[in-house]
């Protein structure tokens, strides 16, 4: 099968320069991050629903970055094609792959727990300053 199809079995290839590729790799997870995130903490339904718009989300996030970076949006997955090709500590490998997925998944948590969480009915800012003088 090698022989007939050769590029398969090379896992992703950066197509694109090591700039773009952390960019497009970082748009990618952030994106499948805060779909996750929405599905499973805002939207009520179906399991089946939920699973239903992740899959397809995931699917079309893959297209969409497949010509550019493999569209992988998982260090986990990566690292075997790199090792296989001896690659896994090359700097695009690190940059694109490990650091723009990783930043990308704590800036989604981020983000989103700062737009969903709900202001305490506590004291604010102010009053809190009245009280102190």
């Amino acid at each position: 099968m090698i022989k007939t199809f050769p590029e398969i079995g090379l896992g992703p290839r950066l197509q694109v320069d090591i700039h773009h590729g952390a960019l497009t790799e970082g748009l990618l997870t952030f994106s499948i991050v805060t779909i996750s995130l929405v599905l499973s903490r805002k939207i009520s339904g179906s399991f089946f629903m939920k699973t239903w718009i992740s899959s397809v989300m995931k699917v079309t996030l893959h297209i969409l970055g497949s010509d550019l970076t493999g569209g992988c949006m998982n260090p986990a997955s990566v690292m075997g094609w790199a090792y296989a090709r001896g690659i896994h500590l090359s700097k695009e490998h690190l940059y694109v792959y490990w650091l723009a997925p990783v930043k990308a998944t704590l800036l989604a948590g981020w983000i989103f727990k700062m737009v969903t969480t709900a202001p305490s009915k506590g004291t604010t800012t102010a009053e809190k300053e009245k009280l102190n003088k």
